[in-house]
């Protein structure tokens, strides 16, 4: 399958965004891991970024899987923001937001006028972002929004750009931090994160002065993370997958 790569501002993500699980030991990590029938992560359940773009070491998450459709990109953002607002995000609801987040890109990324944030408050036209996207998959601009609007396209850096700026909400990329030789082919309880870069991260949360616990009293904590965390592994084969990652504590 054609790999893809998301280019962020301190480091390189592949983000052909593919995976299935298996429980051999020679496999990658990600395929060792145990989900829950809701597709939480169970074994490893806790998962720790040390260094994060929001000003908070040690960040904790559980992760949450998405199906791997060629839309798990898509998927893992919508599920995010589905979470964010209180709503779990069944499959089916997840599939038809991550449809609608295509052809929004799409509509965008072709837009005969139009700038999106790319870094702090620098600016890309979306023409421009859609001729460098479409030139490193070695398409034409039209065949680059055709075969985003009909799924033929996994999402990378130029999609997270634009969602990140349609949605007016920080989109952070980690990876695991694996270290397969002290690993002893088990899965340990914790697995350290990367944060590799983030897109949009000029949008922050216009409530965040208001205390959490004020205004989600007695729901389940990180519930309501307005940043969107995704995590994209090594599913085997060359692939990548993109999960979903949820703050166990709310924060501001």
């Amino acid at each position: 399958m054609h790999l893809k790569h998301v280019l962020l501002t301190i480091g390189t993500v592949s983000s052909t965004l593919e995976g299935t699980q298996s429980l051999s030991q020679h496999l990658p990590p990600f395929q060792r891991f145990t989900f829950a029938p809701n597709n939480v992560c169970i074994n490893p359940r806790n998962f720790i970024a040390s260094n994060t773009v929001i000003g908070q070491d040690n960040l904790e998450f559980t992760m949450r899987n998405v199906p791997g459709e060629g839309d798990c990109m898509f998927l893992a953002v919508a599920l995010a923001t589905s979470t964010s607002m209180g709503f779990g995000g069944d499959y089916a609801m997840l599939r038809s937001i991550a449809k609608e987040c295509r052809l929004v890109v799409a509509e965008v990324l072709s837009a005969n006028s139009g700038n999106l944030y790319v870094e702090g408050t620098r600016a890309i036209s979306a023409k421009a972002l859609l001729r460098s996207a479409a030139r490193d998959e070695d398409l034409e601009c039209e065949a680059y929004i055709k075969a985003l609007e009909n799924g033929d396209l996994q999402g990378g850096g130029p999609e997270l750009t634009v969602l990140s700026n349609i949605l007016r909400r920080p989109i952070s990329i980690y990876e695991l931090q694996w270290d397969e030789e002290n690993s002893n082919d088990t899965i340990p309880e914790t697995c350290q994160l990367k944060c590799m870069g983030s897109f949009g991260a000029i949008f922050r949360d216009p409530l965040s002065v208001i205390p959490d616990p004020a205004v989600i009293s007695g729901l389940k904590q990180g519930a309501y993370s307005w940043h969107i965390h995704i995590l994209v592994v090594d599913a085997g084969d060359g692939e990548k997958h993109a999960c979903t990652l949820l703050p166990k504590e709310c924060y501001i």
